[in-house]
């Protein structure tokens, strides 16, 4: 008995070797890009394309890599309000406590700290949609937003352009929620993407890996409180500011042409 007890150890001691094997074997033997993949993650694109008014909420998180090596974590909650094809309203919650909220309306774009009583405007010389917005405020102003990918005219290539890879890792529930667990590298980052299975594949996590940056920081986003018809205003795009609110002028460089062509913004 003693001999059968030992032979059966040696058996399921050799299964946990081998098996990270086979696993590995497989995934080799697999395509790189596997079409499937690339299909859900498209029809999770298509899926949010089609909506003209919509909203979510997001809780991320994100490391900042400091000179020793040591990853320190900061994180916040983002209250995302989009309505295609020029506006778009974003209310930052850091852990902080410092929030932020951008308003844009096509004509306009602000960002404002009302705990310190501060905005800065920029007024456009013409009309501009989303896309050209979040161009000018991540390379001119150095004011990215976090999964504004989303909130593109088209959010498909941004997740499945320029892949080396990807995978199906397997589903899993988040919050209750059946999802399709898939990962994609492309020649900057790795992306995990938890998408909810059935009729609404909707983003419910993401984790962004930027290997080739230093230390290889992370990026990761839980989605709750989707709306793909959410009422959306026109006032909720504008913005007027208390009377006791300073207004300060963005750093802007010296007019350079952006992304679409079109001279820089103004800030009056």
């Amino acid at each position: 008995m003693q001999r059968i007890a030992s032979r059966l150890a040696s058996i399921a001691a050799l299964a946990l070797v081998v098996s990270p094997a086979i696993a590995a074997d497989e995934k080799a033997a697999a395509p790189a890009v596997d079409p499937a993949v690339v299909e859900l993650v498209r029809r999770a694109g298509d899926h949010l394309r089609a909506a003209e008014r919509f909203s979510f909420q997001a809780d991320t998180r994100y490391g900042v890599v400091q000179e020793d090596a040591f990853e320190l974590e900061f994180g916040a909650t983002r209250h995302y309000l989009v309505k295609r094809p020029d506006r778009v309203r974003v209310e930052v919650q850091p852990r902080s406590g410092n929030d932020r909220l951008i308003v844009f309306d096509g004509d306009h774009l602000t960002v404002a700290e009302p705990r310190a009583k501060l905005y800065a405007q920029l007024r456009f010389d013409q009309h501009r949609e989303i896309d050209e917005a979040l161009v000018l405020l991540r390379e001119m102003l150095g004011v990215p937003i976090p999964l504004g990918e989303l909130l593109r005219s088209d959010p498909r290539p941004d997740l499945v352009g320029s892949l080396t890879e990807a995978f199906h890792v397997g589903t899993a529930k988040l919050a209750g929620t059946e999802c399709d667990h898939v990962a994609l590298r492309n020649p900057d980052a790795d992306l995990q993407l938890w998408i909810a299975r059935g009729d609404a594949p909707l983003l419910q996590r993401v984790v962004i890996t930027y290997r080739n940056e230093e230390g290889a920081p992370s990026f990761a986003a839980d989605f709750r409180d989707w709306s793909l018809d959410a009422n959306a205003p026109d006032e909720q795009f504008r913005y007027d500011p208390p009377a006791d609110f300073e207004r300060i002028r963005f750093s802007v460089p010296a007019r350079p042409e952006d992304a679409a062509g079109k001279p820089a913004p103004e800030a009056p």
